[in-house]
This record gives C-alpha cells, sequence and structure tokens, in this order.
C-alpha cells in the first residue's frame, strides 16, 4: 500500500469550538440522555428535535448508535434549519475497562459534498469520582471547515457557538435537577 503524504497544509477550520462540564451524575446516566434522541426536546435548545434513519432494524429509532444517519432540526436565530448528521464515532467501554471510562460519539454533516462544508461534532463523556459519588465530565466541540463553513460564520458564527456552549450545560440542568427531584421524592 502506498501513503502518499502531501506537503501542502491542511486549512484551519473556519468556526472551531471547544467546551466542557462537570455533571453530578454517574456517567452511564448522562450517556444514555445524550444518546436517547427523544430526550432532547426537554433540554436541548439548539437540536430541540432529531429523527433517526438508517439505523440496523433491530435498533432503537430514537438511540444513536454508530452508521446511523439522523434529521437535526437546529435552531439558529429563532429559525429551524434542518441538518442531516451520521454518526461515525461510538465508543462505549467494556465493563471491567482497565482506566477512566470514556464514553465518545461523533457525528459529521452528511447532506453537503466535503469539498464545500464539512463539520465534526465530538462528544466525550469520563467517568470521575465526586464528593458524594460518581459524576462526569463532558468534553464536546465542533469544526466546521470548507467554503461553506465561512458563510456560516459570517451569517451564524455567534448563534452557532452560542448553542454548542449552551448544550453541556444544558444537559448538565437536565440531569442535575431530575437528581434532585429524585433525591426530593425519595425523602418524603
Amino acid at each position: 500500500i502506498l501513503h502518499v503524504h502531501s506537503s501542502i497544509p491542511t486549512m484551519a477550520p473556519a468556526i472551531s469550538i471547544r467546551t466542557e462540564v462537570r455533571i453530578k451524575a454517574p456517567v452511564t446516566e448522562v450517556w444514555i440522555k445524550l444518546i436517547d434522541t427523544s430526550t432532547w426536546p426537554d433540554w436541548n435548545s439548539l437540536v430541540p428535535r432529531a429523527e433517526i434513519s438508517d439505523t440496523p432494524p433491530d435498533s432503537n429509532k430514537t438511540v444513536l448508535a454508530l452508521g446511523c444517519r439522523c434529521h437535526f432540526t437546529v435552531m439558529i436565530n429563532g429559525t429551524n434549519r434542518p441538518s442531516t448528521q451520521k454518526v461515525t464515532v461510538f465508543d462505549v467501554p467494556e465493563d471491567g475497562h482497565p482506566g477512566p471510562r470514556i464514553y465518545r460519539i461523533t457525528w459529521v454533516i452528511d447532506d453537503y459534498p466535503s469539498i464545500l462544508f464539512r463539520t465534526e461534532r465530538f462528544n466525550e463523556l469520563e467517568e470521575v469520582a465526586g464528593e458524594n459519588g460518581p459524576e462526569c465530565i463532558y468534553r464536546t466541540g465542533e469544526d466546521q471547515s470548507g467554503p461553506l463553513a465561512y458563510v456560516v460564520k459570517m451569517l451564524f458564527g455567534k448563534a452557532v457557538d452560542q448553542g454548542i456552549r449552551a448544550w453541556p450545560n444544558e444537559l448538565k440542568t437536565y440531569i442535575e435537577q431530575k437528581e434532585v427531584s429524585s433525591e426530593s421524592r425519595q425523602v418524603e
């Protein structure tokens, strides 16, 4: 196999966003809410609706899986914008896995030729110990490149940045409020 390495430098993404938040809940609970798109209307203001297609026949039509395509309804500046994404990474650590348990899911835009517009959205959940039990760190971000990425940046850059940065905080609030609600019901 011949591997050709180009001397042409790759262009930096037009949009590159990174953010993280610590969530006071077990990593598995956060993972389930992240990949189950039926929960998104309850907490996700950027993508309040997602319809999954192209999944294996025996899979759940609301839970993201490797290779599935998902039709997102993205809310940008008060307007619904459709976007088709494809899950390209779906890593779940095996039980008994040594070291930190890290869950990963990544999706890429699937409705444009990559020469025009490429996006990659990564999500990573890492199990960590908290003062009152297991917690997790949620890291997420997105890169957008190609000629259309500059148009997106010019027209919607601030809204995209705000939406992606809000995403983990909205999930954190949703999960931690559920935890508080269930704890108060147990006390009663």
